[in-house]
């Protein structure tokens, strides 16, 4: 029987693939226009936020739970 994966640990790799498109992304950003540059870099540090709360989150559960 195989085990399934905890939520925790669906949304930890799910975070760590998300900051790989995004360091990715920083790569090509050298390619566009300033103005889409300026919102690139908007949108990059919503989602360095995001990310950064949900691994806060995560940890905060982790804590609860054990």
């Amino acid at each position: 029987m195989q085990k399934q994966d905890s939520p925790t640990l669906v949304i930890e790799h799910l975070l760590v693939e998300l900051a790989w498109c995004i360091d990715d992304l920083h790569g090509f950003r050298h390619q566009l226009s300033i103005e889409d540059a300026l919102n690139a870099e908007t949108s990059f540090q919503k989602l360095e936020a995001l990310i950064s709360s949900a691994k806060t989150r995560i940890g905060t559960l982790r804590l609860i739970v054990s």
